[in-house]
């Protein structure tokens, strides 16, 4: 998967977070879909990694740090 650039505006990060966790989970319901429990199992802790990530950033972001 190719890297976010975001450049250095935090609200910025935390959109381009977003998107990624949006597109994982996005990829984890096709593959739940399609029953490959495989991908399913390959992508999850990406999913649970990438929404710990934004929620993060989310936090810098209203929180003004």
């Amino acid at each position: 998967m190719s890297e976010f650039h975001h450049g250095h505006e935090p609200r910025a990060e935390e959109i381009a977070l977003h998107q990624k966790y949006l597109t994982l989970e996005g990829q984890i319901d096709a593959a739940r879909l399609e029953g490959d429990e495989a991908e399913v199992r390959r992508i999850a802790p990406l999913v649970k990694r990438a929404k710990t990530r934004w929620i993060k950033a989310n936090r810098r972001v209203t929180r003004g740090n």
